[in-house]
């Protein structure tokens, strides 16, 4: 018997989200909430895709911790078990990993303030954290139902910096072009400005929530 996403993870997850952002209430303002809706979604994709489904019984009978901690690759740039594969499994599995966390990197810098030099730390972590969940369930369930790989890490941390890259053009791009022609930013367009802003120079110091007023 498999534990699946559908239907009741997900509408767990929706129904958490909503809690959040009636929570927010008018501290935060209506374009913070809505990029904040837009973000909880897309974290409940990626636990949908890291995660689910668990297989609570097709899993081989509890596997000895010594044998599931084996099969855990430390090593960077090994791909050897990739190369079992046709090549079109181990391009869907490098560029997959890579784009799984493009949408946080470029999402984060609309929900906190951090320093572009951290940047790096956090899309390392938020690899980290996916291939621990994994690695935990794993230990749970008893056997290995996902790969736990350093290699998944790395190359989520990638595709999260890339994003990042790309936020930072866009960041420049709204900025330039608003200035030149000058628009006067309004309702959501005055949240993406401001935070365009901070990504094309430089962005706040603290990690904490953009505690906005509710001016949309």
């Amino acid at each position: 018997m498999n534990l699946e996403f559908f239907p009741f993870i997900l509408l767990a997850g929706l129904g958490i989200l909503v809690i959040l952002i009636i929570l927010f209430g008018r501290k935060y303002s209506l374009a913070y909430r809505l990029c904040f809706a837009l973000f909880g979604m897309y974290l409940l994709l990626v636990v949908r895709l890291t995660i689910f489904p668990l297989p609570f019984k097709e899993v081989t009978l509890h596997r000895p911790l010594t044998e599931i901690l084996s099969q855990v690759n430390l090593v960077p740039f090994n791909f050897g078990h990739l190369l079992k594969n046709n090549p079109n499994v181990i391009i869907h599995e490098i560029v997959g990993n890579i784009l799984l966390l493009m949408p946080f990197g470029f999402g984060l810098p609309f929900l906190i303030r951090f320093k572009p030099r951290i940047f790096p730390w956090l899309a390392f972590g938020a690899g980290l954290v996916i291939e621990g969940a994994q690695l935990g369930f794993n230990l749970l369930l008893g056997g290995s139902y996902r790969t736990v790989d350093i290699n998944d890490v790395i190359l989520n941390a990638l595709g999260a910096m890339l994003a990042y890259v790309l936020f930072r053009g866009f960041a420049w791009l709204v900025v330039t072009v608003s200035k030149r022609i000058k628009i006067k930013p309004g309702g959501i367009f005055a949240y993406v400005y401001e935070i365009a802003l901070r990504g094309s120079d430089k962005p706040g110091v603290d990690g904490s929530l953009h505690n906005q007023s509710n001016r949309s």
